[in-house]
C-alpha cells in the first residue's frame, strides 16, 4: 500500500492494487461520522464494440446494454435483494450508468464493514437468465419512455445528435426500445465478463473508518477473490470527426415554460499530453468562469437585459473531445446565445479577473474536500478523466497564468459549436 498526500488539503489518500488487478482509493475522516463507498468499472454507454473474452472477432451490442446490465446487477441468485440488505443494514444504496463508467454506491454511518462486503458480493455474483433478462426489458423501456416524456430529456437528446456524427452518445444511456428489445442473457454476460473484471475496475471508499480493517474485509471477499479473470481490453474506437453535426437547430418542445437552449463548444484534446491534461481542462474553466460566471459582464448585462433566468456551464471529457456546455432558459434564447459568442470574442480579460477565479477555485475545492461524498466523487472523476489521483491541484491552479490563459482562448474555435433552443409548445 502507498500513500499519497493531497497538498494543501491535509488529505491522505492510501492506495492498494490486489494481485487480481483491483485498485483501492481509501480516504480516511477522523472528524466525520459517514462513510461513502463507490465501486466502479469503467463501462458506460459510450462503449458498445468490443472483443469478448475467448473470443477473436469484434462483437457489437445494443445500445444500453451497460444501463440494463447495472438493473440485472441487483438480482442475486438466492433471491435476497440488495436494496433490503442496505437498509436492514441502515445506509442507502444506489447505483447510476454514464457514458464512460457504470458505478454502485453506499453510504452510511454504521456497518461499514457488513455493507461493504455484501457490495462487492452482489457486484462480483452476476445471475442472469432468459427469464429475469425478459422481465427487465418492460421496466427499462417504461423508464425511457418517462425520460423521453421530459422536456429537458428531448433536449438533451438533439443537442447529443447536434455534436456527434457517429460516436454512440448521440443515443440515450438507456438506450432504444428496440435496442433494448435484442438484449440478450449471452450480450450481458460478454460485457460483466470483460468489463467488471477486477483489473477494469476501482473501488473508492471515504469516510470515518480503519483502514486496516477495511482491506482485510476486501482481501477477504470470497466472491471478488474467485474473480480472476485478467484479460487486456480491446474496445473499437470510433471515427468521430471534430467538425460538429448540426450546427443550429430549433424545436418546439411539449411541457416547456420557457424557452430553453443547449450550446456546445466541441474541443479537440487529442494531441494534448496525458500529463498536462488536467491543467488545460483547469485553464478552459477559468476561462469560462471569467467570460460567464456570476461576477462577469455577461451575466451582469444579461440581467439588465432581462433575457436571461437561469445560465450554467457544464464540461465532459468525451474520448479526444472535451465538450463545453452552456445551458440557459431565456425568453430570447436567439439574442442571448448570440451574446455567448460576442463575449467569447470581445470581453477584456484581465489579471485581476484570473487571480479572483483561480481564488474562487482552489476555495471550492477546500470546500469540497472537507465534505466526504464530495471528496471520493471528485476523486472518482479525476481517476476516471486523468488515469490517477492529482495530489498537486492547487499548485497546478497558482501556475496558469493570463498568457496561458490566452493561448488557449486563441485556439479555442467557436464556431466549432452547436446550438438547439427548444421553444414551447402550445398544445
Amino acid at each position: 500500500m502507498i500513500s499519497k498526500e493531497l497538498k494543501g488539503l491535509e488529505q491522505k489518500i492510501y492506495i492498494e492494487k490486489l494481485a487480481n488487478g483491483l485498485t483501492i482509493y481509501l480516504i480516511p475522516f477522523e472528524n466525520r461520522k459517514n462513510y461513502y463507498i463507490e465501486y466502479v468499472t469503467k463501462f458506460g454507454a459510450a462503449i458498445n464494440k468490443f472483443i469478448p473474452i475467448t473470443k477473436k472477432e469484434y462483437k457489437k451490442v445494443p445500445y444500453g446494454v451497460a444501463h440494463f446490465l447495472e438493473h440485472k446487477m441487483f438480482e442475486q441468485e438466492s433471491g435476497e435483494l440488495p436494496f433490503e440488505f442496505f437498509s436492514k443494514y441502515g445506509s442507502d444504496a444506489n447505483a447510476a450508468t454514464g457514458y464512460k463508467t457504470t458505478s454502485y454506491t453506499v453510504e452510511g454511518t454504521n456497518n461499514i464493514e457488513e455493507n461493504l462486503d455484501y457490495l462487492l458480493t452482489y457486484v462480483n455474483s452476476p445471475y442472469f437468465t432468459l427469464e429475469n433478462v425478459d422481465k427487465e426489458k418492460n421496466i427499462i423501456i417504461e423508464e425511457i419512455n418517462m425520460y423521453n416524456d421530459e422536456p429537458e430529456g428531448k433536449l438533451y437528446r438533439e443537442s447529443s445528435k447536434a455534436i456527434f456524427k457517429y460516436h454512440p452518445m448521440r443515443i440515450d444511456i438507456g438506450g432504444t426500445e428496440k435496442s433494448v428489445n435484442s438484449i440478450t442473457k449471452e450480450d450481458l454476460y460478454d460485457c460483466y465478463n470483460l468489463f467488471y473484471q477486477p483489473s477494469n475496475m476501482i473501488l473508492f471508499i471515504g469516510g470515518n473508518f480503519n483502514v486496516d480493517s477495511v482491506i482485510n474485509v476486501i482481501k477477504s471477499n470470497k466472491a471478488l477473490l474467485k474473480n480472476k479473470i485478467n484479460q487486456p481490453i480491446k474496445i473499437k474506437k470510433v471515427n468521430e470527426p471534430l467538425n460538429i453535426n448540426i450546427p443550429y437547430k430549433n424545436l418546439k418542445i411539449s411541457g416547456l415554460i420557457i424557452p430553453k437552449f443547449i450550446f456546445t463548444l466541441k474541443i479537440s484534446i487529442k494531441n494534448i499530453p496525458k500529463n498536462n491534461l488536467y491543467k488545460y481542462v483547469l485553464a478552459v474553466t477559468l476561462l469560462t468562469n471569467i467570460l460567464y460566471g456570476s461576477s462577469s459582464k455577461f451575466r451582469e448585462n444579461a440581467l439588465k437585459l432581462g433575457i436571461m433566468s437561469f445560465f450554467t456551464i457544464s464540461k465532459a471529457i468525451i474520448d479526444d473531445f472535451l465538450l463545453v456546455e452552456f445551458i440557459a432558459e431565456s425568453k430570447e434564447p436567439e439574442n442571448l446565445s448570440k451574446m455567448v459568442k460576442d463575449y467569447f470574442f470581445n470581453q477584456n480579460i484581465e489579471e485581476l479577473d484570473l487571480e479572483r477565479n483561480k481564488k474562487s477555485h482552489i476555495a471550492g475545492l477546500v470546500l469540497s474536500s472537507d465534505r466526504v461524498v464530495s471528496t471520493v466523487s471528485n476523486l472518482v472523476d479525476t481517476v476516471i478523466d486523468y488515469d490517477d489521483i492529482i495530489s498537486n491541484k492547487l499548485e497546478i491552479i497558482k501556475s496558469i497564468n493570463l498568457k496561458y490563459i490566452f493561448d488557449i482562448k486563441n485556439k479555442i474555435n467557436i464556431d466549432n459549436s452547436s446550438l438547439i433552443i427548444a421553444y414551447p409548445k402550445n398544445n
